[in-house]
């Protein structure tokens, strides 16, 4: 058997088992005696060739319709809808799945990734399937994410398909103004700061403001600083940095402490692509969009439609002098 049909016995194995039998690729891997990153990429090669073909009914006069929509009333360069999942608790799974599936169609060889942080982003990277040789590099956007990226080198797929890795060696927020500032001026940490200027994509999360956001279960601030932060009218953060209703970035202590790109900075780069959603962050995703943070919002329908009326309500508003 020569290499080409062994390749295509894999693919159609794999896509079987998967699609037919609903297996997971870690039992598939198993039982083909592959890892688990080499099922993903047959199941990629699958899907690409042919193989396996999908026909979604009514993506083109709903989602699709809203996603134009969105662009329109936000003046965004693109937009990514996706059914919103049968259950919320799915919600971030989804959208991830969605955002390294925009990626993967987006990416070109040698290409640069600017990561973000939290739930959303780190889920992305699990998601990604990309053949090593496109030769894609992955450049941090904060401090504080070194973990999330040594936990995911161990594992099959993910970040061991990124041809390097630039990750900023600090932690997400110093002790004090005088350390951070003492980090920023490091020049190993200068250099990966600079570096985000050369990405082509930029992937980050929206936080919002609510007791079990991934800013307070990470421990990078506690319940009564948020709660601070939201007497200030904070609607959500990106990056670790808040902003109002408006988009406008607050002036609080904190921000002084914080190792990573400012968003005056996210606003200069290429391609900020957002990934967010669900009901507890609907402000703090239309404060972002109201800040011209984003060019493209990677969402869920239900999230979609909630910031349409938001935006007509208050075009309504202004037109009848409210």
């Amino acid at each position: 058997m020569n290499q080409d049909t062994y390749i295509e016995n894999m693919m159609i194995r794999v896509a079987w088992y998967y699609y037919k039998d609903n297996l997971t690729q870690n039992d598939i891997a198993k039982l083909l005696g592959i890892s688990r990153a080499r099922v993903v990429r047959l199941l990629e090669k699958a899907r690409g060739e042919g193989i396996v073909q999908f026909h979604i009914k009514g993506h083109d006069r709903n989602c699709l319709g809203i996603e134009e929509e969105f662009k329109r009333f936000f003046s965004v360069k693109d937009a990514f809808v996706i059914p919103a999942p049968y259950k919320e608790t799915e919600l971030s799974d989804s959208l991830s799945r969605a955002a390294s599936q925009y990626l993967q169609n987006k990416l070109q060889e040698n290409d640069i990734i600017g990561l973000g942080w939290g739930r959303a982003i780190s889920k992305t990277v699990d998601f990604l399937s990309m053949e090593p040789s496109r030769n894609i590099s992955v450049v941090t956007l904060t401090g504080g994410v070194n973990y999330y990226l040594q936990s995911r080198r161990s594992q099959d797929g993910g970040m061991e398909n990124f041809q390097e890795i630039h990750v900023i060696p600090a932690p997400f927020l110093a002790s004090s103004e005088e350390m951070a500032d003492s980090f920023l001026h490091e020049p190993s940490i200068k250099e990966i700061l600079e570096l985000a200027n050369l990405s082509k994509y930029n992937v980050v999360g929206i936080g919002g403001i609510y007791p079990d956001a991934t800013i307070i279960q990470e421990e990078k601030m506690t319940v009564n600083e948020l709660a601070y932060i939201k007497q200030q009218q904070a609607v959500g953060d990106i990056l670790g940095q808040y902003y109002d209703k408006d988009g406008r970035v607050l002036d609080l202590p904190h921000h002084k402490r914080l190792i990573g790109t400012s968003l005056s900075k996210l606003k200069q780069l290429k391609n900020v692509i957002a990934v967010a959603g669900g009901k507890k962050k609907i402000e703090a995703i239309y404060g972002a969009l109201k800040g011209d943070y984003i060019h493209t919002m990677i969402t869920d329908e239900e999230t979609a439609k909630s910031l349409l009326e938001m935006e007509v309500k208050l075009k309504n508003g202004l037109h009848s002098g409210i």
